[in-house]
């Protein structure tokens, strides 16, 4: 059965989703040899193990704690991403205390601004076309999470590359080059933000730094400066992340099927449910990775401390038991539990802030192209397995005329 899970198949890296429908039919448990880790792929297990407090991201509680052998471990070691109860409760309060529902939703005008005017600049280009990705989806997180952080403008060009680089060290098929990218990076934007940290302390302002070092200065015990470090780097990388390739996989099956985009055009309540959809039909990360830490039997299976389960999202996503047509892209697709933004603990802090700029951005980019549609090359995926995402996303809009997005 091992045999029939193979994530470096160029076939499975266009289309992993009937691979997904035959392990949960046929194994939806299963070991698979190569990464030494079980691979499990139905929504109720997946949900249910997420839940499971035997289950985590930090190291094996058997083993004493060891020090950051490398840049990308010492970034990881304090990420609200890595680390468990009790540390995890502590950090995550601390960043709640900063990074408020008050501060997400005061970010909405700034968000509407940015969005008008790229929307602006891409409509005066005389070619009519433009990358989806690159020359709207793109800016966007990267300048609020920037904003967010306090990131100065003249240095906002160097997070991307680090976000992109740093990424390719989750890959279980990475290659050497993939790690020595990430470790260069990881150290350099770690570098950076220590810098910058530092520069907050002299002359503090109203951003996500400044207030993180006044927790850490005015007590020490409820965040260290390494966990400022790593965590204002998760902010930057899965706020990107799940932006972006939300927007371009999304976007992608709205303008494959044009009887979804008639229902926004007819009825734009629905853009809520919408983006919803476009976070379940084609999840950007693949899945998630949690280790036993304590002996633990589940489904006919006895896993012992240290052993490696891969929680499938986008396959939970696509479950017959809990979602009616699983393969049909539905954007009035209502309940719809998806869990592209995880489940329990390690529920991704983001998951607000990215439905603003979500729900902000793409019926703004349809309102101002209503015949918005792929240009003539063809898409393709990243080689990657963890994030599944596209590598450009050429668009086109004028003549022939398409639909009319207008309310």
């Amino acid at each position: 059965m091992a045999a029939a899970f193979d994530p470096t198949d160029a076939g499975f890296l266009r289309d992993p989703y009937p691979t997904y429908a035959r392990l949960r039919r046929d194994a939806p448990i299963v070991w698979h040899p190569a990464w030494s880790a079980w691979i499990v792929t139905r929504h109720r297990d997946v949900s249910a193990l997420l839940r499971d407090r035997r289950l985590g991201r930090g190291p094996d509680p058997r083993q004493p704690a060891r020090p950051a052998a490398t840049a990308f471990d010492a970034i990881q070691a304090g990420s609200l991403l890595e680390i468990e109860p009790p540390d995890h409760t502590r950090v995550k309060q601390a960043v709640h205390d900063v990074f408020t529902p008050r501060h997400v939703r005061a970010l909405r005008g700034r968000i509407e601004a940015l969005v008008d005017g790229l929307l602006r600049g891409l409509a005066a280009r005389p070619e009519g076309s433009f990358d989806l990705l690159r020359d709207f989806a793109e800016p966007i997180p990267v300048a609020v999470i920037a904003d967010l952080l306090g990131v100065p403008e003249a240095d906002r060009h160097r997070l991307l590359p680090w976000s992109k680089a740093i990424i390719g060290r989750f890959e279980p098929e990475r290659t050497a080059a993939m790690e020595e990218a990430a470790e260069a990076a990881a150290a350099e934007f770690a570098d950076y933000v220590r810098a910058l940290v530092a520069v907050k302390r002299r002359r503090p302002a109203d951003d996500l730094l400044s207030r993180m070092a006044a927790v850490r200065d005015a007590d020490p015990d409820r965040l260290t400066e390494s966990e400022i470090v790593a965590n204002a780097i998760l902010f930057l990388n899965a706020g990107h992340e799940a932006v972006v390739n939300v927007a371009g996989n999304g976007m992608r099956a709205l303008l494959e099927h044009p009887e979804q985009a008639r229902v926004l055009r007819d009825d734009p309540s629905a853009w809520p449910t919408a983006i919803e959809e476009m976070m379940r039909f084609d999840t950007p990360l693949q899945f998630f990775e949690r280790t036993v830490r304590e002996d633990l039997e589940y489904g006919g299976h006895r896993w012992p401390v240290g052993t490696k389960l891969c929680l499938y999202y986008a396959s939970a996503n696509r479950d017959p038991e809990v979602f009616p047509d699983p393969d049909r892209f539905d954007v009035r697709r209502d309940p719809n539990p998806h869990l592209a933004f995880g489940l329990g603990l390690h529920y991704c802090i983001g998951a607000p802030l990215a439905r603003l700029e979500l729900g902000i951005a793409l019926p703004a980019l349809l309102r101002r192209f209503p015949d918005l549609r792929p240009g003539d090359a063809p898409l393709r995926y990243q080689p990657r397995h963890v994030f599944r995402y596209l590598t450009a996303f050429p668009v086109r809009h004028g003549t022939p005329a398409g639909l009319d997005w207008s309310p």
